[in-house]
């Protein structure tokens, strides 16, 4: 009997000491991201994703992924992200909320910007901005998007830290500036310079938190660029190219380099005296060209932007202040493998891009290939037959006999295919 009562006495201490071990915590998924309005000024409305109307929003009130928030011409809005990140909206503005993904560093967070101008103050984790030009990424602290919904000018600037747009790096004090064409319905090559003051005093009138930073970046500007002009330009002549002594020259790469299928690679040159800034032009082997143009001597670019393997030639345009050219300094080659296809965003609309809407702007942004190369993501190849309707649509009745006469019409798609002879893109074409 000693036994049993000795053997029940061991199970029950058992039990009990299991009974007062603290319980495991049961693994939780990442949260997903959320808003929640800080600070209201003026008409500020708010909406989930799957309601029709805008509410007049409130004091604590919270948007989900895919929520949206617009202000009034007069309405000012501070939302507080989740990820720790501050997003204030200033008027006439529309964002949507798209994305919180746990990332290496942190969270990784999209929004959409549709309209108006937002501040981002990132709290750690990195941030991208859709909006009409492509993708504007901040890794660093403080950034400002606008979209002008007169001219649908797209205005990016860095107040600090490091920024992206269009495969282009810049960073303290920096913007760039991706102006409409009204003509070609695409975004002309875009403007790399200094923020000028009336930049400056827009971050002071709209976000406090800047204000600490704001003279720190101002002191460490060049005197010569802090107010320098955004005026397009056209494309400098190719008759201006100089060649003598009396011009700048490139510094880096140097001629015949061979630079990695990836990352982010630094294109120098020497300054002019008199130029107020430079138009950078890179050319692939068939011609199609990507252009740039900065007031400053060197250009940051993920090579990325150049996806085929080849040879490319780059040159730089001095400019003065009133737009004309100084001259051309002699071009400089390099070579690089090809970059592995990207499969991003399928297009907003449809499940292939068509030409009209196939951009090398940005590897996470819709539309990301060219229906002529040859490593383009699935859905850049089912662009080919979408474009091919409109050719065979007209011919079909008058050229249904010459197919069986001739292999020549079977052949026809592939040309109508191939963009070297007309860049898809206004810039960052193959």
């Amino acid at each position: 009997m000693r036994t049993i009562h000795w053997i029940i006495s061991i199970l029950l201490l058992a039990l009990l000491l299991s009974a007062c071990q603290p319980a495991q915590p049961t693994p939780t998924a990442p949260s997903s991201l959320t808003a929640a309005f800080a600070e209201l000024s003026g008409e500020v409305g708010a909406k989930q994703a799957d309601e029709t109307d805008f509410i007049p929003a409130q004091i604590g009130g919270e948007l989900a992924v895919n929520g949206q928030a617009q202000t009034g011409e007069d309405g000012r809005a501070r939302l507080d992200l989740s990820s720790g990140t501050i997003v204030r909206v200033a008027p006439s503005s529309l964002f949507t909320l798209a994305s919180n993904e746990p990332a290496e560093g942190g969270l990784f967070t999209k929004i959409k910007l549709e309209l108006g101008r937002i501040f981002v103050i990132l709290n750690g984790g990195s941030l991208d901005v859709e909006n009409p030009a492509g993708v504007a990424s901040v890794r660093g602290s403080y950034m400002m998007v606008e979209i002008d919904p007169v001219t649908k000018d797209v205005v990016i600037a860095c107040l600090e830290g490091q920024c992206a747009a269009g495969g282009i790096q810049f960073t303290d004090g920096q913007k760039i500036t991706f102006r409409f064409d009204t003509s070609t319905g695409k975004y002309r090559a875009p403007l790399i310079e200094d923020m000028t003051e009336e930049d400056f005093q827009q971050w002071s009138e709209s976000v406090p938190e800047s204000l600490p930073i704001i003279a720190q970046v101002k002191a460490s500007l060049p005197e010569a660029t802090a107010t320098a002009t955004a005026t397009p330009t056209a494309t400098p002549q190719p008759s201006s190219t100089s060649t003598d002594n009396s011009c700048f020259q490139l510094l880096q790469p140097t001629d015949g380099a061979s630079l990695p299928a990836s990352g982010l690679v630094t294109f120098e040159w020497e300054a002019m005296a008199g130029a107020a800034k430079y138009h950078v032009a890179f050319t692939s082997s068939s011609g199609a060209q990507t252009e740039v143009e900065t007031t400053h001597t060197s250009l940051g670019v993920f090579i990325e932007i150049f996806p085929l393997a080849g040879t490319y030639s780059w040159e730089v345009t001095a400019l003065d202040a009133s737009e004309a050219v100084i001259c051309t300094a002699s071009a400089s080659a390099f070579t690089k493998p090809a970059s592995a296809a990207q499969d991003p965003q399928n297009p907003p609309e449809g499940s292939a891009c068509t030409v009209e809407s196939a951009q090398w702007t940005d590897p996470n942004a819709p539309c990301y290939c060219d229906p002529g190369a040859s490593n383009n993501p699935s859905y850049c190849r089912v662009a080919r037959p979408s474009k091919t309707p409109e050719p065979t649509s007209t011919p079909k009745p008058t050229s249904t006999p010459k197919p069986t006469n001739t292999p020549k019409p079977t052949r026809t798609p592939r040309p109508t295919n191939t963009p070297k002879p007309t860049p898809t893109p206004t810039y960052y074409p193959q």
